[in-house]
This record gives C-alpha cells, structure tokens and sequence, in this order.
C-alpha cells in the first residue's frame, strides 16, 4: 500500500518543450527548477512529453542531484523509466500511460505516483494506488490552449469532494487565483506557465509561500 502523502500548496511544473529541445533549453530547465528548489519548493515536476529517453534520462539524473541537496524532489511527468534510472521520487500518470498499479509495483510503496483526472467521473473512476490526483485545465491553460474546455472552481470543488486523495489543481492557476483554487478543496496549485513567465522566480515563490500560509 501506498504511504500517505501531502502535497505541497505550489506544485511547479518545469515543461520542456519538442523532441529535439536544444542544449540551451535543457539547461534552463535545470535552471529553473534550481532556482525554484533554493527558493524553498519542496517538490517539482518535470514534462517532457516529447524528449527521448536519453536527454530525458540525464536531465533527470542531473535535476536528481542538485535538488536533493536542496530540500526538493523531483517527480517525472510519465516516465517510469527515467524515475527508476535517476532515482526520482515519483511519477505523474495519465490515462495513455502505464497503469497505476504498475507503476506503484515498479516503484514501491515510498514513491509518488500521481494520476491525472479531468472529470468526476475519473476521479470516481481512478485507480487505486495513486498518492495524489491532478484535476483540470481548472482555468483556460496558456500550455494547452483549446484542448480541453476549463472545468471550473465548481467542478473543481466537487472532484474534491469526490475523493479523499489530496488534489493539485492544473490549468491556467496564477497567485491571484490560487486562493479561491484552495478554497475550492485542491490541496496545491500545478503551476506552469506564470512560473515560466516570471522575471524574478524567487520573488514570484515568495509571494506564492506568503499566500499558501494565509490560505482559508
């Protein structure tokens, strides 16, 4: 069985974007989730849904390293593969990936398997073994334009209410929205692209950190 596990209220994701991302990219992704890391997030994520198994892999490996001196795990978007090579702590799963439970026997008891949901009925549906759900797009996603029409703070209350998994919210989520994302029942806040966008990451954490400690 799975051991119990608590999300963080920021939960950043670091996206690599392309099959054939450059040198360049791949070390400001590393980057990014440094300074992340040294601005007090304890658990990042990396997608990379199009990179090959090897540039994966090293930027896996690499991140392993640097943030466990820091405080911070990483999770891979998913690739069970590039956790088990790297020893990251976990894996983020969606419907096309390798099933939950598969992955949980690969990856024992200790490690995090998220699952991806986008309706009620996936998180009524969802499989057993999974530390945590991730719900959305909650808003419209600068990442994922037009993929999926936004669920709402309701539906979003309601797939809270619907499992007792803790949920990280997805899709469009900033600091001015964050407060009413938790109020809605998500325990943390998957954050791409204002994380992305931001010209001081410490800064944007800061205040990010500040309004988790005052959530309602």
């Amino acid at each position: 069985m799975p051991t119990a596990f608590e999300l963080p209220a920021l939960y950043p994701i670091v996206d690599v974007r392309g099959d054939r991302a450059s040198v360049e990219a791949l070390e400001r992704a590393h980057a990014l989730a440094v300074a992340l890391a040294d601005a007090g997030i304890t658990l990042i994520q990396l997608r990379a849904k199009a990179l090959a198994a090897g540039p994966l892999t090293e930027l896996a490996c690499s991140l392993v390293a640097s943030l466990e001196t820091r405080g911070c795990r990483l999770v891979v978007n998913d690739r069970v593969d590039a956790v088990l090579a790297s020893g990251a702590a976990g894996v983020h799963l969606g419907d096309e990936d390798l099933p939950v439970a598969a992955a949980r026997e690969l990856l024992g008891a200790e490690s995090i398997v998220g699952y991806s949901t986008h309706a009620i009925d996936d998180i009524r549906r969802a499989p057993a073994g999974a530390s945590y759900l991730g719900f959305g797009p909650v808003f419209e996603s600068p990442t994922k334009a037009g993929a999926r029409e936004p669920r709402g703070l309701d539906r979003l209350a309601a797939a809270c209410r619907a499992t007792p998994l803790p949920v990280a919210a997805i899709g469009g989520v900033t600091l001015a929205t964050a407060p009413d994302v938790w109020a809605a029942g998500a325990a943390s806040c998957a954050v791409i692209s204002e994380i992305e966008r931001a010209s001081d990451v410490a800064a944007l954490v800061r205040a990010w950190l500040v309004a988790a400690a005052a959530r309602r």
